[in-house]
């Protein structure tokens, strides 16, 4: 003897109530195209945020290089996790073009994400400057001359 499933299998012949609802393609591209419009509204915003808040309003002068700022980073990287969350959420629900469009949106911006902590790295960690290609021996100065160290440091110059 067999038990009755607690979830009954769809009926093929009935159709309507359980038949896999095919989503039209033009409709599926527009609900990605417009979710990616709103999603780039939104990272527009939070950029523009992110720069006033980085001004310097108060006018103090620091030695060195900034520091590293995380927050552009975490803050673009919370919105392309989102992203791609949409994406996932879209294609388990037969959208597959528009959580396409998603996933491909989010990986343009983690591309985005690392371009900006990279620059944000390079800006708080810059280049030392090069050493001298000479000698300058005690004086600090080059000899010009093409004599030898002790003419130059005799002659003062």
């Amino acid at each position: 003897m067999t038990r009755p499933s607690p979830s009954p299998r769809p009926d093929r012949k009935s159709g309507l109530p359980y038949a896999s609802r095919a989503v039209n393609g033009c409709l599926d591209v527009v609900l990605g195209l417009l979710l990616v419009l709103l999603e780039g509204l939104i990272c527009a915003v939070a950029t523009i945020q992110l720069a006033f808040s980085r001004t310097d309003l108060g006018g103090t002068e620091t030695a060195g290089p900034p520091p590293m700022d995380w927050t552009p980073v975490l803050v673009l990287g919370g919105i392309a996790a989102v992203i791609c969350l949409f994406g996932v959420v879209l294609i388990r629900g037969n959208w597959p073009r528009a959580g396409a469009i998603q996933l491909l949106a989010a990986l343009a911006l983690c591309v985005v994400t690392v371009q900006v902590g990279h620059e944000d790295y390079r800006r708080s960690h810059p280049a030392p400057a090069p050493a001298p290609s000479y000698g300058p021996g005690r004086t600090g100065h080059q000899c010009l001359s093409g004599g030898d160290d002790r003419e130059c440091r005799d002659s003062g110059s």
